[in-house]
């Protein structure tokens, strides 16, 4: 005999573990792992890849053929009743004539919330919710705010010297490798990475995830006079590059970037507050934001309370030149650190 709830745990798991493979590319989709099981073999698998493209149990059933029929679905998240992209996962559900559905947390989307489980259990499948419920609320935590909210899920990423300068360094880092690489790790699992064009215009960056080589977000500027230069690295054409900038701006550049890919949102004014910023991002389908500077970005975010999560990176080094950064010294004072390198990062949940 099987302990039913380890047994249980350990496939939800491991579709958790699936879904994960999604991070950062799924656009405002969850992310969604599955798996059937049948008399404890693992026969079909998949997760939720892109916008647009299966789902997850979609490509678990198809995988399982015959074999899903008086099988195991274990799923992450709630599987969808409504039309999108592509038709209702109950409906595949249903069809394939799985006998029992381990979910491990409902999915809160208005559309969605509880009631595919309805449905399952009207065409008598058993259906067992909140296996694991914590882990997987935590992987879709982006989803949940994005859905309800339509507002993007913030992440601030901010590196400093040991005085909190975020430059006047004499290097181009401030931190050490293994610390940009959490970085790249970080870039490769969100749908967009944001900067102000102060940042572009300094140091040029290239905003890709290339020290872990998985998935190149979007990129963001905010630029409201339309000063990035057309040979700036933020425009090579490896990921989506977006713009926001004035209405009535230099329309012949806007045309030239257009031509190259590059979207735009077109806004009010010259000074935009971090509400408007995300609300104009949740139309382009980015449900999570990687805010990376400068100061001034950074300084809007932080007052607001514009966030959800803040990864600080403190270096070993100080300097007395350089733009500083307001940190609430509690977050120091208060949270441990773990040693990335040479560095320390503090990681915080702000509504914590």
């Amino acid at each position: 005999m099987h302990n039913t709830t380890a047994y249980d745990e350990m496939f939800v798991q491991y579709a958790l573990s699936l879904a994960a493979k999604g991070s950062g590319q799924t656009g405002i989709n969850p992310l969604v792992g599955a798996v059937v099981v049948k008399q404890g073999r693992i026969v079909g698998q998949g997760f939720h890849r892109k916008i647009g493209e299966a789902h997850a149990e979609a490509i678990a059933l198809q995988q399982a053929g015959r074999l899903a029929h008086g099988a195991q679905l274990y799923v992450n998240l709630e599987p969808c009743c409504t039309y999108g992209y592509t038709p209702p996962c109950v409906n595949a559900i249903i069809k394939a004539r799985i006998k029992r559905v381990i979910i491990a947390a409902r999915d809160p989307n208005p559309a969605v919330n509880g009631k595919s489980i309805q449905i399952l259990r009207k065409h008598n499948v058993r259906v067992d919710v909140d296996i694991l419920h914590d882990r997987a609320k935590k992987l879709n935590r982006w989803y949940l705010k994005y859905i309800t909210t339509k507002i993007p899920y913030v992440i601030l990423k901010i590196a400093t010297t040991k005085n909190m300068k975020i430059s006047g360094f004499s290097t181009r880092y401030v931190t050490s490798e293994p610390a940009r690489r959490y970085v790249h790790a970080l870039r490769s699992q969100v749908g967009a990475v944001l900067i102000g064009i102060n940042t572009l215009l300094v140091d040029n960056p290239l905003l890709t995830d290339r020290l872990v080589g998985r998935h190149n977000p979007a990129r963001i500027v905010i630029d409201p006079h339309l000063k990035t230069p057309l040979n700036a690295a933020f425009l090579e054409p490896n990921a989506r590059r977006i713009i926001l900038t004035k209405s009535d701006d230099n329309q012949k550049k806007v045309e030239q970037l257009k031509n190259t890919g590059v979207e735009f949102v077109f806004m009010e004014g010259d000074d935009y507050s971090t509400m408007d910023l995300l609300k104009s991002i949740s139309t382009l389908k980015i449900g999570s934001v990687l805010v990376e500077g400068g100061g001034v970005t950074f300084d809007y975010f932080l007052k607001d309370k514009a966030y959800d999560e803040l990864f600080l990176f403190v270096s070993p080094t100080t300097t007395e030149d350089g733009i500083g950064v307001e940190i609430d010294q509690s977050i120091i004072e208060k949270n441990k650190p773990k040693q990335i390198g040479e560095d320390l990062l503090y990681h915080v949940y702000r509504n914590n």
